[in-house]
């Protein structure tokens, strides 16, 4: 079973009443409810914490470092500032995923800026709550992978660590090999893999992150580390 630590930040605890139209009318115990849910269905463990202070964050995760097997944080309005938590999540070294509720992207501009993404294997925004269904199924992902692989003696070939829907999206650590609904094998030699329906890349659902063309289409896909 995978142990996942999902970490809400600051104000989160007033979801559904604190400005809906951008955050959504769903209440924090209805979307962790619905974290307990899926986890309960992709045989994952959860501890759910949150707080409005730095500190306790920070003392969540070295207290349950060893525990974990992965984080799924959204670290509020830390994301774009505290060095702190950024150095903690380091620290611990399990693999995290970012996630955001809205877009913050296409938000104000010290809205986009993230200090805390360079320590994550991805950051998930804009999807609403189901940014933590995705960030959760990631790292169900990863786990999936690094035991198969450890069975099979470190083979890193055997094991896919996404499969890709229409409905993404995800974003994948690269370099990855990327093998089509046709079967054509491409390898993506680039630092992420974003699978995304952002309605600005001309290869939707794919595309690299930053909205541009990756020069391949189709509706379902399979990456391989390479």
């Amino acid at each position: 079973m995978t142990r996942i630590l999902v970490i809400h930040g600051p104000n989160l605890n007033l979801l559904g009443e604190r400005e809906p139209e951008i955050y959504g009318s769903l209440t924090l115990e209805e979307l962790n409810q619905k974290l307990r849910e899926f986890a309960a269905e992709h045989n994952l463990e959860l501890k759910i914490f949150q707080s409005n202070h730095e500190g306790a964050i920070i003392d969540f995760l070295h207290q349950e470092r060893r525990w974990a097997d992965g984080i799924v944080i959204n670290p509020g309005a830390y994301t774009h500032y505290s060095y702190a938590i950024r150095d903690a999540i380091a620290a611990v070294g399990k693999p995290t995923v970012e996630v955001h509720l809205s877009d913050i992207k296409r938000r104000e501009p010290f809205r986009r800026i993230s200090v805390i993404a360079d320590v994550c294997v991805a950051q998930i925004c804009g999807l609403g709550w189901k940014s933590y269904i995705e960030g959760l199924k990631l790292l169900r992902a990863r786990a999936t992978m690094t035991n198969t692989s450890q069975q099979q003696g470190g083979s890193s070939m055997s094991e896919p660590i996404i499969e890709a829907k229409k409905d993404g999206p995800n974003l994948v650590k690269g370099p990855l090999k990327f093998i089509d609904a046709s079967g054509k094998e491409t390898v993506l030699d680039r630092p992420w893999v974003a699978l995304c329906r952002c309605g600005h890349s001309n290869n939707k659902p794919f595309c690299d992150g930053t909205h541009s063309k990756i020069g391949f289409k189709a509706d379902g896909a399979k990456f391989y580390t390479p």
